[in-house]
């Protein structure tokens, strides 16, 4: 069995805030092994050395799909395995679907949806759509695997509030509605508080979560 510092692992993102987390917490664990790099996955020049290629609820943004998803194919040997987790549809994640439902009742909702217009958190929800992006990147062994879990989404009501008005749904809804929101942001974060409470556990605010697991390999 492989140790922990054998092999090679390549970690790629755009934002660079992300990866100087990751190279302070691979340095704090004593992990030497690991590259960081700043690039776009859908345009990096890769070669084909990896056995394994990783992407956690990454991939939902890409411009260009299909290129991407065939970029990142030419990192893998021939036989090598991608696997990528997205989200399923909004009304199968209550954790991003329930709070915009309530800002919904005070707010118009956005000039585009997500799920149609382009990148998106929920843009590959549709498994079948993307089984066909996946062939046309030249995948095969196309799997996908339904993932239900409780996500902690604050340590407390307030904490919860406060991440949703920054990320997701509710907080596009509210960024888009400018000063409205602001006029009405007493009341909306008073009634998101009061129903994040009502899902209030020993651990923090607790809802559940859906998304999909989807492997496929580089032809042999």
């Amino acid at each position: 069995m492989a140790s922990d510092t054998e092999g090679h692992v390549l970690g790629i993102d755009c934002c660079d805030a992300f990866l100087e987390y990751g190279r302070r917490d691979a340095a704090a664990n004593g992990v030497t092994n690991v590259e960081f790099f700043d690039a776009d996955v859908q345009t990096y020049p890769f070669r084909p050395e990896f056995d394994f290629c990783f992407s956690r609820f990454g991939t939902q943004f890409f411009e260009s799909p299909v290129a991407a998803l065939r970029n990142m194919r030419t990192a893998l040997k021939p036989g090598g395995t991608m696997t990528m987790i997205v989200w399923r549809d909004i009304a199968d994640n209550p954790w991003l679907g329930l709070p915009k439902s309530i800002i919904a009742e005070f707010l118009p909702p956005p000039a585009e949806d997500a799920r149609s217009c382009g990148p998106g958190p929920f843009s590959m929800a549709d498994s079948g759509v993307v089984i066909k992006q996946l062939e046309i990147a030249g995948y095969e062994g196309i799997e996908f695997e339904r993932i239900d879990a409780p996500l902690l989404v604050g340590r407390d009501p307030d904490e919860a509030v406060e991440f949703q008005l920054a990320i997701g749904p509710a907080g596009e809804v509210f960024r888009e509605a400018g000063e409205l929101a602001e006029q009405r942001r007493g009341e909306i974060v008073d009634a998101l508080k009061q129903e994040l409470a009502r899902h209030e556990t020993s651990e923090g605010i607790v809802l559940g979560s859906s998304s999909w697991t989807a492997t496929a390999r580089n032809p042999r």
